[in-house]
């Protein structure tokens, strides 16, 4: 029976050598045997791929999903049909007779499963590797390298580990043995499978005979290189070697180079390793002598972090997530959009809400429709506020205390896997395995007790806030996340909209949403023209603490004119139905200011209004920018004149308010829930992944 040779290649951007790659296979002496080609492409972003398929029809090319040099050796080893797989690199070249003296040794003794080429630099002098040996405490490198091709690599041996870039696998040893463990991604998956081979008696032989040459291609970063040789180190310890798991840190090179950050994340790996495949009595032995180094190394609040990590690494338990919200008690723009994304993780992860006053999370459902009953509350009162009898947690009023009265939040974060500081307070450090900080906008000075910098991962709501964030904070964001708005009403059409302009804001005891002004500007509007005095009203909506002057004086001034109305904490089905009858929106925080912070962040009642047909009428500032396209969604006004000139525009104009109405409904499908439920998840799997000891998605792209 004639013997059938795969041969597989692994290509990543390789346009620049695959060529002299395939035409010396393709040159490959093959008397004795027939070969199958196969190369499995690494995700590559040059055109390696199309010139493969444009010029070299009789190679079959198969697209890995993923940048894992280890699972495209696996997956070219699926599709051989071969009885003896050969596996290169593709910046190889090789001699016309390299297979043969592969084959020719394999076939010596039924239990060599493994026979390596010699593999030369392409000058033809210089060795590359004729091995691979241990170095240094299982540091591993290729025997020979860099020496002159003498006669000591023209003898036959055996090895104890083969090199990854040249060798010839016999398919019952590849059956016997498995698969490449993809965990490596890259360097030192020839090693563990060195191992693995040994552990089932099958021998390993270099053959001098086997000649290929090798144009040195670099296939990652030297960083990334030595970032996964260390890596790989302690995952090969985990799972062959936990005995020496606990003594190697000092020997790492993460520990060395006190590459702390790397080096934990490595050990929650490696640990993963251990228990997938060591006995219970290892794996508890291994871990006890991890508890008596790793609070030395790391310190031990994030010891503590790291023995709790594992627990979700390994499947013991759900991930806890603490969500902090200070101003919880509120019924406001920030506490929704926090509350839609813990509705949406309460069913994935164990989730808390720590707040500082008496409230249910009851109250979500009524205010926004919102059901958090899944979620945990935990009440933590601040001795700091409760002293003073403040029931609006302000952290401005921290001034000249020489402890941190938010200190009683960190020392609770460090029970979550992910703490959430949902309405940022600044001076919040977090102690959880992993942070995230909720910027609605940058509003405070950087000052005593700031802590935003000791986040993991800083989520903005806007490109204005974004903005801000970088230039007040010099914080790079991590993700924008528009708000999610879901106020679209079935009862809400053109056809049922009354002569109404609305406006839903808070009304702010310091007046940043302007209720007053809207007031003056259509009160203005109603004495130019008697039609809108008589046909037009006004309605103001907002959430309000029980005691608020501004307020007060709101519906002080709203007595000047009989049809403006005042409508104070009304639930989510009383604002859906004044949406569902107004025709204009009305939303001027930021009019006459410099300050960014009083200008709207966002602005997420404009987005609600326009999911019920109502026309935009929008401050030219903050967010409103990116949600009104002026002119053709609805008008940004930048004065009190530009708002009343705009306004009358649409009062005057059905037929252009209808067209921006349906312009507006359609721009408002920009910001649903949806899409917000969509990215926050996608954002989420990433954290999820790192909790569990995955890489960042980063490494594998």
């Amino acid at each position: 029976m004639e013997k059938l040779v795969s041969i597989i290649a692994v290509n990543y951007n390789g346009e620049d050598y695959i060529e002299d790659f395939c035409n010396s296979i393709l040159n490959t002496n093959i008397d004795d045997f027939t070969c199958e080609i196969i190369i499995v492409d690494n995700l590559s972003k040059d055109d390696s791929v199309n010139f493969l398929e444009a010029n070299y029809p009789k190679i079959k090319v198969i697209k890995n999903n993923i940048k894992n040099y280890a699972k495209a050796i696996n997956l070219g080893i699926k599709n051989a049909k071969g009885q003896y797989i050969a596996i290169l690199n593709s910046d190889i070249v090789v001699e016309n007779n390299w297979l043969k003296g592969l084959v020719d040794i394999i076939d010596q003794d039924e239990k060599i499963g493994v026979v390596q080429s010699k593999m030369l630099f392409s000058d033809e002098e210089m060795i590359e590797s004729a091995g691979v040996e241990e170095a240094e405490d299982f540091y591993f490198s290729d025997i020979g390298f860099g020496d002159r091709d003498f006669a000591k690599y023209n003898e036959i041996r055996e090895l104890d580990y083969f090199a990854g870039a040249s060798f010839l696998l016999k398919r019952k040893c590849a059956d016997e043995v498995g698969r490449f463990d993809e965990d490596f991604l890259m360097y030192m998956e020839n090693v563990d499978y060195s191992i693995r081979c040994k552990d089932l008696g099958w021998k390993i032989i270099y053959s001098p005979n086997s000649v290929v040459y090798s144009k040195c291609h670099i296939i990652a970063s030297s960083t990334m290189g030595n970032y996964l040789r260390s890596r790989n180190r302690l995952l090969l310890m985990g799972k062959h070697f936990p005995q020496k798991l606990a003594e190697s840190i000092e020997t790492s090179h993460f520990y060395i180079k006190r590459e702390h950050e790397n080096l934990y994340h490595s050990l929650i790996q490696a640990v993963k390793k251990l228990a997938e495949n060591n006995d219970t009595k290892t794996v508890n032995r291994t871990l006890k002598e991890l508890s008596e180094v790793i609070p030395d190394i790391f310190g031990a609040q994030k010891a503590l972090n790291f023995f709790s990590q594992l627990e979700v690494a390994l499947d013991l338990r759900k991930i806890r997530v603490g969500i902090y919200d200070h101003a919880f008690h509120f019924a406001g723009g920030g506490q929704r959009y926090v509350a839609e994304l813990a509705q949406i993780l309460q069913d994935r992860y164990d989730i808390t809400y720590i707040v500082n006053k008496d409230i249910s999370l009851e109250k979500y459902r009524e205010w926004f429709d919102i059901d958090l009953s899944k979620c945990k509350l935990k009440i933590i009162k601040i001795p700091f506020f409760e002293e003073r009898g403040i029931y609006i947690i302000d952290e401005c009023m921290i001034v000249h205390q020489n402890e941190n009265p938010f200190d009683v939040i960190k020392s609770e974060s460090i029970n979550y896997d992910i703490f959430i500081n949902a309405n940022m307070v600044t001076k919040v450090r977090p102690l959880s395995s992993l942070s995230v900080f909720i910027c609605h906008f940058p509003d405070k000075d950087i000052g005593r007790f700031f802590n935003v910098d000791k986040y993991d991962y800083v989520i903005t709501n806007s490109s204005y806030t974004t903005h801000w964030l970088k230039r007040k904070w010099g914080l790079d964001c991590t993700l924008r996340l528009y708000p999610p708005v879901n106020m679209f009403n079935n009862i809400s059409d053109l056809g049922e909209k009354e002569k109404m302009i609305l406006s839903v804001a808070r009304f702010e005891t310091g007046g940043s949403k302007k209720q007053l002004e809207m007031i003056d500007t259509f009160v203005d509007l109603c004495k130019k023209d008697k039609r809108i005095k008589k046909e037009w009203k006004l309605i103001l909506a907002g959430g309000t603490p029980k005691v608020n002057p501004y307020y007060d004086k709101v519906k002080q001034r709203a007595k000047r004119i009989s049809n403006i109305e005042i409508k104070a904490n009304l639930n989510n089905y009383e604002i859906k139905e004044l949406y569902s009858k107004a025709s204009i929106f009305w939303h001027a925080c930021g009019l006459d200011e410099n300050d960014p912070r009083l200008i709207e962040h966002f602005g997420m009642t404009t987005v609600e209004a326009m999911q019920n047909y109502c026309v935009p009428v929008a401050i030219d500032g903050g967010g409103q920018r990116e949600i009104v396209d002026h002119g053709i969604s609805g008008f940004r006004f930048t004065s009190k004149e530009e708002l009343k000139s705009y306004t009358l525009k649409l009062i005057n104009d059905d037929c252009l308010r209808e067209n921006m109405a349906k312009n507006a409904y359609n721009r408002s499908k920009k910001f649903t829930k949806e899409e917000f439920e969509k990215k926050a998840l996608e954002f989420f799997s990433d954290i999820e992944n790192r909790l569990r000891g995955g890489e960042p998605m980063e490494v594998n792209r």
